[in-house]
């Protein structure tokens, strides 16, 4: 009899327990919107079937002009060897590869602490993910061919002799260097660190990733479409650019502070306004051959070392509510069983203006551009 009352009981303190927690119910995350007004946002399921409201271009920011960027210092250079490659007169843009983000995960976490006297506090799991709305693969595809052809118009004014695309493509190595893998008709799709990003090249042109490239598909050991494009550098005398430029639609951060005797009792996570052309990811490739033997191919990367940030409002983030097991993971403690960490999820949307999206954007890449023709002019200086 008195085993058969352990359940009831059991339930009936959870009951009680968990309405104590009630305030803490859906977490501390924090975001764009503060942490006490993250439940008032339109939770994302409803506002995926609602119109998207024309928004007033008097609350947005201005894009921030194209900055002037020193290669010096934004870019580390693992391009090699220069004496080699200066001998090369002549330059081809084989590749112009654009990344733009279409979702954003952050992240933060905090271990279980047991202090002195017994105290345990639970870790705590939480999560934001952002999904970007209001800009279509037609106006991307558009911004991507526009960036294309100021890339160029950056080379020739920096005294770059360039040939054309249509030369490279003619090339009997150019039908061996593998197409990114793109099923259904669908564009290229990478996750990487958080962001899931569409990968689109100019229209008409191959888009095709050379060895270790972060967003790529080739791989550590893939060297089969660098040698494919040093073949033509070796025909041609030229040297083969294949630049990347990544742009990330929201800043996100968690903190990684601990807090006294190196324990945090909360996580910490922002979403913020603002875009950006991601460090380390955003890249200048280069391939060229001076010998005749395939595997004497030459050149390598030029990675942006910093983030370069545009701050301002382009759109407007709306935060869902919390979902979080904060009461129930209270209530366990209070009868002295575990339930595992905290977890608190929240989903959020971007709707971007398209015009200022296109705008910030657009401006970014255009940064990239100059920083890249900037670099590859330096090759020959």
């Amino acid at each position: 009899m008195r085993m058969s009352l352990r359940p009831w009981l059991l339930c009936s303190l959870i009951i009680l327990a968990v309405p104590a927690h009630a305030l803490d119910l859906w977490g501390s995350v924090k975001g764009l919107l503060g942490g006490d007004k993250a439940e008032e946002a339109k939770p994302p399921a409803e506002a995926a079937t609602a119109p998207v409201p024309a928004q007033d271009v008097r609350a947005l920011d201005p894009a921030p002009a194209v900055v002037d960027l020193d290669a010096a210092t934004f870019l580390d250079k693992r391009i090699w060897p220069r004496a080699d490659l200066a001998g090369m007169k002549k330059v081809v843009v084989g590749g112009f590869r654009v990344a733009l983000a279409t979702k954003a995960t952050v992240s933060d976490s905090v271990r279980a602490s047991y202090l002195p006297g017994g105290i345990h506090k639970s870790g705590v799991n939480s999560r934001i993910d952002i999904t970007l709305e209001g800009m279509d693969l037609r106006r991307m595809q558009a911004l991507v061919d526009r960036a294309y052809q100021d890339f160029l118009a950056r080379l020739k004014a920096n005294g770059v002799d360039l040939l054309p695309y249509e030369t490279f493509a003619a090339h009997p190595s150019f039908v061996e260097i593998e197409a990114a893998k793109q099923e259904g008709g669908k564009p290229y799709t990478v996750e990487h660190e958080g962001r899931t990003y569409v990968v689109l090249s100019p229209t008409g042109m191959k888009l095709w990733f050379d060895q270790a490239e972060p967003l790529g598909d080739q791989g550590a050991f893939g060297w089969g479409n660098g040698r494919r494009a040093g073949d033509f550098g070796f025909d041609h005398k030229a040297l083969v650019l294949n630049p990347l430029l990544v742009v990330d639609f929201a800043e996100t951060a968690s903190a990684r502070n601990k807090g006294l005797f190196g324990v945090r009792d909360e996580t910490d996570l922002e979403a913020r306004a603002g875009m950006s052309l991601r460090a380390n990811v955003s890249l200048l490739a280069v391939r060229g051959r001076a010998a005749p033997i395939s595997s004497a191919v030459m050149g390598g990367l030029a990675n942006l070392k910093e983030n370069v940030v545009f701050a301002g409002r382009y759109g407007q983030l709306s935060l869902g509510e919390v979902d979080s097991n904060r009461g129930l993971v209270a209530g366990l403690a209070l009868v002295g069983l575990a339930a595992g960490p905290v977890r608190t999820n929240q989903k959020g949307v971007m709707r971007v203006d398209p015009t200022r999206y296109e705008d910030y954007a657009g401006n970014l890449l255009l940064t990239g551009n100059r920083l890249f023709a900037r670099a590859t002019g330096d090759i020959y200086r």
